[in-house]
């Protein structure tokens, strides 16, 4: 173990002496924040009066602290955070000194949860977003360099701190995310030439295996085909070459069957490349759990570092997971690390059916011209601020089906309600439409009577129960109307036409036709109309009957003609009568012919 004041040095804000401490202790761990500990002999005094002990509380608490640990060899490594809790504890009678509490800067991530929406938009332009929301010494472009790079085409944070946001994302995609001490790092790790040699700069060295399943099946489904998804791997195809991790692989088989066939349901997957890119990732990831490396360092190794160990003739590569550092008192130094194999295809904490669960939720629609025709629409969630939208949304309607179904599509602007399959926030569908305090249906009544169908023009199917009745009305003015009383009521501002084959009207009473002007009928065929009483037919002016070729006319009873003025023209006049004929006038009868005349 070292021995010199030189190994572990503390600076706290605007604190300008050496600061004398004991009991140290700095815990990080991956994906996770960073935590400290120490008592702090602040005054160096062995009696510390109570107005120094009120000052340094008010003093010191927020403050950055910054701790710089070496080896004996040279090798050096800075780690800092924030002081978030002070207390001062009395032994026999007198302040020890400060108990100082504390967490890494990655805190600043943590503030307060949010909900948001990215699209159209890679791995590293989000984690860059969000760090730039932080202070500019947080992060380096440099260091965030996912391996995921495809482009999400909808990502939702909801309901997470920033933090817990990037850590899903890590797990759920199978990136190295942590803090290094002084910067975030996502998507790679970091090498270095440390070298510990068991024995000597290594005690407790221990080796863990860890057989358990790395076997995985999954089965989704991807509306845009249609089609059942399906992927399953026994074991990684990427695994660690470690020699430990190998066996545990090797060894698969005796703590899992043969079968793969029915597999788990993820909402997280939409089409067969993401089902497969998941079975890839979580094998992966229960690799990276085969095997477990730990011991003591009196070289300092920071969380992600690569570093080597040599155990005799036998050397490791390893990636450190967790390190405490720890100095209990002034000056000297260890740390208790715990690593993995660096080879792993995905980090150990890896978790592909992670996802944000979100509620039923109202929602505004923004777009609902569906390029797919598949009657989806776009909406903006209460919580996604700006002109943010959603990807397109598929909705539940009555039915559905292939050139056929219910289709009803809100309006831009109109309310609905948003679910989400499985409760998985990357999965909304919409439920249906609701009104609201400053969208109202016009058609509530205290009975329930009204039920309506109302279109953003004017058009209206409107079904009263109280009437009984059904209108049915367009913008023009055009109704069809029943009364619910055996009436029906049909109005056409302009033309009402009827089309068919055959044409039948029967009534039981009455027919009226009443036209303003005229009245035209055509029949290309012939015309038969029968009448079983009386047929009275009364005109206005004249009265003209055309016929191409004979007319005929037959009376079983009597037929009388009256006229103030009769006048026949014939080009020829026949006239023959089977019994009587009697010819009255009360004035002149005249007979004129050009030619001779016969009456026999």
């Amino acid at each position: 173990m070292g021995h010199f004041s030189e190994q572990v040095h503390i600076s706290i804000g605007s604190f300008t002496q050496n600061v004398v401490y004991h009991n140290l202790e700095l815990s990080q761990k991956m994906a996770d924040h960073h935590h400290f500990s120490f008592v702090w002999q602040y005054t160096g005094k062995a009696i510390i009066n109570p107005a120094d002990q009120a000052k340094a509380l008010r003093t010191y608490l927020g403050d950055e602290v910054i701790f710089t640990f070496k080896s004996l060899t040279g090798i050096r490594l800075m780690s800092k955070g924030i002081i978030t809790e002070l207390s001062s504890v009395d032994l026999h009678g007198s302040a020890e000194g400060l108990h100082v509490k504390g967490i890494s800067h990655t805190i600043v991530l943590d503030d307060m949860k949010k909900s948001r929406t990215y699209q159209q938009r890679g791995m590293n332009d989000i984690v860059l977003d969000i760090l730039a929301e932080g202070p500019g010494e947080f992060y380096e472009r440099d260091a965030i360099k996912s391996t995921y790079l495809q482009e999400f085409k909808y990502m939702a944070q909801y309901n997470e701190t920033n933090f817990d946001f990037l850590k899903r994302l890590a797990r759920r995609y199978g990136q190295w995310f942590y803090f290094d001490g002084m910067r975030m790092q996502f998507g790679q790790t970091k090498t270095s030439k440390i070298k510990l040699i068991n024995g000597s700069s290594l005690h407790g060295f221990k080796i863990q295996t860890n057989m358990a399943s790395h076997k995985i099946s999954l089965g989704g489904y991807d509306y845009n085909g249609a089609a059942n998804i399906r992927n399953s791997s026994a074991r990684t195809s990427s695994g660690s070459k470690d020699s430990f991790s190998a066996v545990v692989g090797h060894n698969q088989g005796t703590v899992t069957q043969n079968d793969l066939n029915n597999g788990a349901y993820t909402t997280n997957a939409q089409s067969s490349e993401e089902i497969e890119e998941m079975v890839k990732l979580q094998t992966a990831g229960s690799d990276a759990n085969s095997v477990y490396y730990s011991g003591t360092s009196y070289f300092p190794l920071g969380l992600g570092q690569v570093f080597s160990i040599v155990n005799q003739t036998v050397e490791h590569e390893l990636i450190v997971t967790e390190v405490s550092h720890i100095s209990q008192v002034h000056g000297n130094y260890s740390c208790n690390f715990k690593a993995i194999p660096a080879d792993v295809a995905a980090p150990h904490y890896t978790d592909v059916h992670l996802f944000a669960k979100a509620e039923t939720q109202p929602a505004k629609v923004k777009d609902n011209n569906d390029p797919e025709g598949l009657g989806r629409v776009k909406v903006q969630f209460n919580w996604a601020g700006g002109n943010n939208s959603s990807e397109w949304l598929r909705m539940i309607q009555p039915h559905s089906g292939s050139g056929k179904g219910f289709y009803f599509i809100p309006e831009i602007g109109e309310e609905v309600l948003v679910g989400f399959e499985g409760s998985n926030a990357q999965n909304p569908y919409v439920l249906g439409t609701q009104y609201n305090g400053s969208a109202t249906s016009g058609y509530a009544d205290g009975q329930n009577n009204v039920k309506a169908i109302h279109t953003r023009s004017g058009i209206k199917f409107i079904l009263n129960d109280g009437e009984g009745s059904i209108l049915i009305e367009d913008p023009s003015g055009n109704t069809w109307k029943m009364d619910g009383q055996g009436n029906i009521d049909v109005n056409a501002p302009k033309n009402f036409s009827v089309n068919a084959t055959d044409i039948n009207l029967s009534a039981s009473k009455n027919i009226s036709v009443n036209a303003g002007m005229n009245i035209s009928e055509s029949a290309g065929g012939d015309k038969t109309t029968t009448v079983g009483l009386m047929h009275s037919l009364s005109i206005g002016v004249d009265y003209m009957v055309n016929v191409t070729g004979q007319l005929f006319e037959m009376v079983t009873g009597e037929r009388k003609s009256q006229a103030k003025k009769a006048v026949n023209n014939h080009e020829s006049h026949e006239m023959n009568v089977e019994k009587d004929k009697n010819i009255h006038s009360e004035g002149e009868f005249k007979i004129n012919s050009t030619e001779k005349s016969n009456m026999f």
